[in-house]
């Protein structure tokens, strides 16, 4: 038998796209896949007849396939040159499934002959004989050949145009069959094979390729490069790292992309997109840029202090406390926006402190207040800023692809009989109130609590004397000490937070 058995991981996109093929194949339809160079549809089709437990007769075409060589399979055998029945005509013979490889590469008059035996049931062989799909109009005739009624075609193209340079042949041939369009898997769907495929590689490494290629085809898909790497390139990456661990992530990649270095606009995208991921190609062993190191004196003994207990040891000193309920204001619904965030690799090309960073979207007079860090779980981390002119919040998951703003303009107090206010801190709380967070107005002392999830704003009112009106001072051009209130978040993450007033 000739079903075939191939390595194949499951994921859900190729999963649900041989869903779809199954229901058109039990329909009795003729199938055709189109995609990419490199997109898995070989591998799908091999596993979709696998499930199935059909024989599977393959056939690749190519730029010099004639009507002959699609009928005839030419042979040497014991020295002598032999003829044979393709794998089109046994598969019509025995019922066989027969898989058309790189059918776009074939000059369009040859293959025009499969729509022949797909619309009306009957072909003729370069030898003269004759396929028939009805058995009663046989009778006697020689030189007939009944097409079997298990007998399907699957055909496999790339999509027209550059870079593969086919036929059309979707746009020829496309009316007759089921058409099936194949795309390279999605990154989670792509993740989860790769980790099947390098079981030992590192998660972080192949986070980088998948983000990487996932970019690089979404430049191909908008005309700046020509080539789209496929899912073919990122697998091979990967089995490359399996078996050889201790070799380095940038000579691996260079198996792919060393033939595109001949192009100088080509690598300069190339380079900036990978490292932009954290693949440090073109990196040296001396590309170190730590800080300075400074040396610290020796210690030198400066004092001591020594408590005296005097009188009863016994005494305690006792600091009144005094409970109050909190007033608050709201809930008032808020408009949350999502943008884009790129995050950039710091260490690829040279190693140094900082990680990795992004570009938030401010203006030329937006000013940073505060930053903060919550910690969501385990793996994730959110990053809060505040900002002011005007008043706002930024907060993005480190390992996310999107940030989120919050414009306060209309409901923080920021300006005071037309003084800019600007002074503001945040806190993020923890569990069980998590993706809440404080913001704090030093000088009006006010108090907002944000909640991310449900995308409200509430204000918290601690004592009846923060609805009084601050002074109208400038808390850049005062000559005048102005004492602010504190916020203390040391503890924030445990839902305890301290507000207290400088010197107060």
């Amino acid at each position: 038998m000739k079903v075939p058995d191939v390595l194949f991981y499951e994921n859900k996109q190729h999963a649900l796209l041989m869903e779809n093929m199954l229901k058109d194949f039990l329909l009795g339809e003729h199938l055709l896949l189109v995609g990419n160079q490199g997109v898995g549809k070989n591998k799908v089709v091999d596993r979709f007849l696998h499930l199935l437990n059909r024989p599977r007769e393959y056939l690749q075409l190519h730029r010099d396939t004639t009507v002959q060589s699609l009928t005839l399979q030419t042979s040497v055998k014991d020295g002598l040159v032999v003829y044979e029945d393709s794998p089109l005509v046994k598969a019509v013979q025995l019922g066989h499934i027969l898989v058309i490889d790189e059918a776009d590469k074939a000059p369009t008059n040859v293959t025009c002959i499969l729509k022949t035996l797909v619309e009306s049931g009957e072909m003729i062989l370069s030898d003269g004989r004759r396929l028939i799909a009805n058995p009663a109009s046989v009778r006697g005739r020689k030189n007939v050949i009944v097409i079997h009624p298990d007998f399907r075609m699957i055909v496999l193209a790339n999509r027209p145009g550059f870079p593969f340079l086919g036929n059309d042949f979707f746009g020829t041939l496309g009316d007759i069959f089921s058409c099936h369009a194949v795309d390279n898997p999605n990154p989670d769907s792509e993740l989860a094979m790769l980790r099947q495929y390098g079981p030992e590689v590192p998660e972080p490494v192949l986070q980088k390729l998948v983000a990487a290629f996932g970019e690089l085809r979404s430049l191909a898909d908008q005309g700046i490069i020509n080539y789209p790497y496929s899912t073919r390139e990122v697998v091979n990456i990967v089995k490359h790292l399996q078996k050889f661990p201790t070799e380095g992530l940038a000579n691996v990649v260079r198996n792919v992309f060393d033939f595109d270095s001949y192009n100088n606009e080509m690598r300069e995208i190339l380079i900036r997109i990978l490292h932009k991921h954290g693949i440090p190609i073109g990196a040296k062993p001396t590309s170190v840029l730590l800080a300075k190191e400074f040396p610290l004196p020796d210690p030198k003994f400066m004092g001591y202090w020594k408590v005296n207990q005097l009188g009863n040891t016994q005494q305690k000193f006792l600091c009144p406390i005094e409970t109050r309920r909190t007033d608050v204001k709201g809930p008032l619904y808020i408009n949350v926006q999502a943008f884009p965030m790129e995050r950039h690799e710091a260490r690829s090309l040279s190693f140094t402190e900082e990680h990795a960073f992004w570009s938030l979207p401010l203006n030329e007079v937006n000013l940073v207040c505060d930053v903060a860090v919550a910690q969501e779980n385990e793996t994730e981390n959110v990053l809060y800023v505040a900002t002011c002119n005007p008043v706002s919040l930024y907060f993005m998951g480190l390992s996310g692809a999107n940030g989120y703003y919050v414009d306060l303009y209309d409901i923080f107090p920021r300006t005071v009989g037309g003084i800019w206010q600007p002074l503001v801190t945040v806190a993020p709380l923890g569990n069980p109130l998590r993706g809440q967070v404080i913001l704090h107005e030093e000088q009006t002392n006010t108090i907002l609590l944000l909640d991310t999830n449900t995308c409200t704003i509430r204000q918290l009112l601690l004592s009846p004397d923060m609805h009084e009106a601050p002074k109208r001072t400038s808390w850049w051009g005062s000559k005048e000490e102005v004492r602010s209130h504190k916020m203390c978040r040391e503890f924030s993450h445990q839902n305890w937070l301290v507000f207290y007033k400088e010197e107060g």
